[in-house]
């Protein structure tokens, strides 16, 4: 008898490798689940008869309300979408507009000022029957009165403390923590992170990174705090600048997003740093510009298709059941090697001494 496992049987990650897109996607596709275009569910389905994938017949999903001819009502801040992180988002209503075609749903997508979208988030939108906020984190208080009418919106890259409201982010915590393994695991001892600390999923992306730093032996860990009013892009220059006047055996950066990391890089380099030679960076979301850089940025992917997706089925789940526990959604995230993370040079140097 041969106990040897088969090894050689394809895994969903290799279809997903195989054919562009993300694992989940890849189980989705399985699964017979909605909201995934015929090209998509094409090409993974042929990459997985090519490999050899075991493809059972599934039956398609009917349960919960169907969204055909329902209008869903889309509210964004016009200030976050507009800036540095405007990219971010454009995947996210993308997707949605994607899914508005394949579903049937009218979307309705809004970018208003802060105040406008506590108004709206509050009072009773009965035009419309679903509500997605996106990239928004409302006040306790807000909450409250969200919660005492008759539309519940689902969060979409936000969190709620208090688990009232459906949402959907990325796995923040844990994004920074893979973020504070790999510069430890370079040999990183004294590392800093760069970004603001303004909403909760960010301080959740900082505070996994500092908790793993910390937990590393003989590990130094600062903290430069940018204020929200201005880029980050042009404040990280200032940001490295000052943390290497503070700390100049500084050999890791962490940045809370992509923008941020260009930003320091570019600062990095203009004071005669050899990017990861003398310093390692890694940002936070890869977006499309994180490419462009020389050299490519090493960050942390998140896919954010994959979180509209999950929006609208958190949404099309609160029609079905409009009493049900508010359900909170983290969708893992993959570390993207690039060329701006290194080993430390002192670790180099104790490497070529031995």
């Amino acid at each position: 008898m041969n106990d040897t496992p088969d090894i050689s049987r394809p895994r969903q990650s290799d279809i997903a490798q195989r054919a562009g897109v993300s694992i989940s996607t890849v189980s989705r596709v399985l699964a017979g689940e909605k909201g995934i275009s015929a090209s998509i569910q094409t090409k993974v389905l042929g990459v997985a008869a090519e490999l050899g994938y075991p493809l059972r017949p599934v039956t398609t999903q009917t349960g919960g309300v169907p969204l055909e001819g329902k209008k869903i009502l889309a509210l964004m801040s016009a200030e976050r979408a507009t800036g540095d992180i405007g990219a971010f988002y454009h995947d996210i209503f993308d997707m949605l507009r994607s899914l508005a075609q394949t579903d049937g749903f009218e979307l309705d997508i809004r970018l208003l000022h802060q105040k406008q979208v506590d108004d709206a988030l509050t009072q009773r939108v009965c035009e419309v029957d679903g509500l997605l906020a996106i990239g928004l984190d409302p006040e306790d208080e807000i909450i409250h009165r969200i919660t005492q009418g008759v539309l519940q919106p689902v969060l979409v890259n936000s969190a709620d403390p208090l688990m009232m409201l459906d949402c959907v982010s990325p796995s923040n915590f844990y994004g920074g923590a893979l973020a504070a393994r790999r510069l430890l695991e370079l040999g990183h001892r004294k590392v800093a992170y760069i970004g603001p600390h303004h909403r909760h999923t960010i301080r959740e992306r900082m505070r996994g990174f500092r908790h793993t730093i910390l937990e590393g032996e003989g590990t130094t860990y600062e903290e430069f705090l940018l204020s929200t009013a201005d880029s980050g892009f042009g404040q990280a220059g200032d940001a490295v600048r000052q943390l290497l006047a503070k700390n100049p055996e500084l050999t890791g950066i962490f940045c809370m997003n992509d923008a941020i990391a260009l930003g320091a890089l570019g600062a990095a380099q203009e004071l005669g740093l050899a990017v990861p030679d003398d310093l390692s960076i890694i940002g936070f979301d890869d977006l499309p510009f994180a490419e462009l850089s020389t050299p490519r940025l090493s960050t942390i992917r998140v896919d954010r298709r994959e979180i509209a997706r999950e929006a609208v089925e958190l949404m099309r789940r609160r029609l079905t059941e409009p009493s049900a526990n508010a359900r909170q959604v983290q969708l893992g995230v993959q570390l993207v090697e690039g060329q701006t993370a290194g080993k430390a040079k002192k670790t180099r140097k104790a490497a070529r001494d031995a």
